[in-house]
């Protein structure tokens, strides 16, 4: 006995919600699972008894596998020689023998055994009966055998197991509700592992002849009265969405109530099913050898790590497409002959904050192991052809796209669709997660007859020039030019849409405001004549600014500096003095350098004299040599007092000097 299932809630990210409902008489409803299953089964099943009866209790089947369970009992039968079987595991147990032998006849007793030839196990195989009364064992073939009833309780109950266990499916397990006794109105619903649904467009364009109509709009004659379609007051396309769902069951689907929800609900599993004893410590008895009590300290358990949850939609660019064709023929079918071949009317948008449910108003039959597709949206919307250029997407060539925005009141799960432009085939694209009122941008072909050429460069410009201390400060423009060749070889003008993006903390210069804008990109609208070459530059800017020193500012520099209007006239004359202030420092740390190899060289001829009178005499010819070289020496230390002297005073000249150039540039610099 089951109950059929009446509702089925399909997600995205490999769940689903299934609820069976209907009557049910009896204490029991048995339902099975696929082993993979039970986790979300348990975590999430929910049993109401809607009449007047009561859910009593829900039990499952261990998660052990057929043969373990098997294991655990006291009779294992095999599948050849099972009545040898029984009556060995029924050893030491109390039977009844029924024997028809010329009437009924019966014996009771315990199994002793069973004895058998291995090649002929059931034709000779004798059964051994022990009579605790008259101590009495016989042997009975087991060919006169009719019936063996079990009268130890435990032995039945064992039997019971093994057949029911051998009947348990390996991958599949089953959950009893237990009810109240009567009638009962039952509703059982629980998540379980699903294929995720998934969802394809199809995208009908159509635009208006020369006068302003529909190709499927009827034509209106004076006084003939205005038809009750109401053209759109552009050229508008047929958006229409099927939803893919998989029966995996082991069930077939009669009439259920389906919802298909776009989003991503948070799932994980989560084991409940299997069961899990945690360690504990083992805690020994010690001996006592001491009159005071002891204590133990129970070791810190460490808490469980949280589980993070993270989430995203990335959305892929589709493949490039082949280039459109226009069709010079009349289309097989129009857009009107599309939108009224499928009925979508039923079905019902539920918007649920971060979801969104499609709620497929008919009922919907799929045979066990099969598929479908129902309508899911059928809608016409505003929509205008576009070509639009990204180097980053596609380089060289614009793609034709067709632009609209969501319009249908639903939330637009992501799925691949197929364009059709006025009846053929036009190219692929994917729609993207579009909420409610958004716009879609579905790029569907490359429009080979315009190739973009796409340069880029940069350069600096200097806007200013000020003084800071002793440092040129220079602001100047980092540009970033961005060139475009549109070469059009079309019979017929187009325009394209430019899209780049905007470089952080950079404005445009030098360019005309987008078309459109947004945080990450810009788009220009550019006009690319029948058969012409159009160029198109973006230029983006941002200040920098960086400083020099004013001592390494040259003559022929300042001149550039003043005749380029970035410094006035006062500020180049205070420059000029600055510059011959440095210049004259320059000439004294010059002195200074040379006073240095001078005193350089006096020290060492004095290292060469003190090493030469070091080994001489104070008498005759070597003392008169040790004298001359005493007076030279007290030569050399006078010249010493007077570089020393000179070095004084070309230090307190820069000093002086460089006074000269902070107060100089003091006047000039912005406080």
């Amino acid at each position: 006995m089951s109950l059929p299932i009446s509702r089925i809630t399909v997600y995205k990210h490999g769940v689903g919600y299934f609820e069976r409902r209907g009557p049910l008489s009896g204490e029991s409803l048995r339902l099975t699972f696929a082993r993979e299953a039970m986790d979300d089964v348990l975590k999430s099943l929910v049993a109401l008894d809607l009449g007047a009866g009561q859910v009593q209790s829900i039990d499952f089947e261990t998660p052990e596998d057929r043969a373990a369970m098997l294991e655990r009992g006291s009779i294992h039968l095999s599948d050849r020689q099972s009545m040898l079987d029984l009556l060995r595991d029924l050893r030491g147990r109390r039977v009844r023998l029924v024997l028809d032998i010329e009437g009924e006849i019966t014996l009771e007793g315990l199994i002793v055994g069973v004895d058998y030839e291995e090649n002929e196990p059931l034709h000779r195989a004798m059964v051994s009966l022990y009579d605790a009364e008259t101590r009495q064992v016989c042997s009975l073939p087991l060919t006169e055998l009719a019936r063996v009833d079990i009268l130890d309780d435990a032995a039945a109950a064992d039997l019971g197991y093994f057949l029911k266990t051998a009947q348990s499916e390996e991958d599949r397990r089953s959950a009893t509700i237990h009810l109240s006794p009567g009638d009962h109105d039952l509703l059982i619903g629980y998540i379980a592992p699903a294929p995720a649904w998934r969802v394809s467009y199809r995208l009908l364009f159509e635009e208006k002849d020369e006068g302003g109509r529909m190709k499927d709009e009827p034509a209106q004659s004076d006084g003939q009265e205005v038809s009750s379609f109401i053209p759109l007051p552009s050229s508008f396309v047929l958006l229409q969405g099927w939803g893919i769902f998989d029966n995996q069951l082991d069930e077939d689907l009669e009439g259920v109530d389906l919802t298909l929800v776009a989003g991503m609900p948070i799932s994980f599993r989560y084991r409940l099913y299997e069961p899990h004893t945690p360690e504990r410590p083992l805690v020994e008895d010690e001996e006592r050898t001491v009159g005071a009590p002891i204590f133990f300290d129970a070791a810190p358990q460490a808490p469980p790590a949280s589980d993070m949850l993270s989430f995203g939609i990335a959305a892929a660019a589709p493949p490039p497409a082949p280039a459109a064709v226009r069709s010079s023929k009349a289309a097989s079918f129009s857009l009107r002959d599309v939108e009224e071949s499928v009925e979508v009317s039923s079905v019902a948008g539920d918007d649920r904050g971060a979801l969104f449910a499609y709620h497929v108003g008919h009922p919907v039959s799929v045979a066990r192991g099969q598929s479908a597709m129902v309508p899911i949206v059928s809608r016409r919307l505003p929509a205008r052809r576009d070509l639009l250029y990204n180097q980053a997407k596609l380089p060289a060539h614009p793609v034709a796209s067709l632009r609209l925005t969501n319009e249908t009141g639903l939330t637009l799960e992501r799925g691949p669709v197929t364009v059709l432009d006025a009846g053929d085939y036009a190219g692929e694209a994917v729609l993207s997660f579009t909420r409610a009122g958004g716009e879609l941008i579905v790029p569907y072909a490359v429009e080979l007859g315009i190739t973009v050429n796409e340069q880029s460069r940069s350069e600096r410009r200097l806007r200013t020039v000020h003084i800071r201390n002793e440092f040129l400060v220079y602001e100047e423009y980092d540009l970033r030019i961005r060139n475009y060749d549109l070469v059009s070889g079309l019979d017929r003008p187009a325009d394209v849409m430019i899209e780049q993006s905007r470089l952080a903390h950079y404005e445009l210069a030098d360019t005309r405001a987008p078309d459109e804008e947004s945080a990450g990109f810009a788009r220009w609208r550019v006009a690319c004549p029948a058969q012409a070459r159009t160029k198109f530059a973006v230029t983006e800017r941002r200040l920098v600014s960086r400083q020099e020193q004013v001592r390494g500012l040259t003559g022929p520099r300042l001149k550039d500096l003043l005749r380029g209007g970035l410094l006035d006239a006062t500020v180049g004359k205070v420059l000029e003095e600055v510059l011959d202030l440095y210049r004259q420092i320059e000439v004294a740390q010059a002195g200074l350098r040379q006073i240095e190899q001078e005193r350089e060289a006096i020290y060492k001829q004095q290292r060469q004299i003190q090493g030469n009178i070091q080994p001489l005499g104070r008498e005759g010819d070597e003392g008169t040599l040790r004298k001359r070289y005493v007076t030279t020496l007290g030569q050399l230390e006078d010249s010493l007092t007077q570089i020393a002297t000179r070095e004084q005073d070309l230090r307190q000249t820069i000093t002086r000097l460089e006074a000269q150039v902070v107060d100089r540039l003091a006047q000039i610099t912005p406080s």
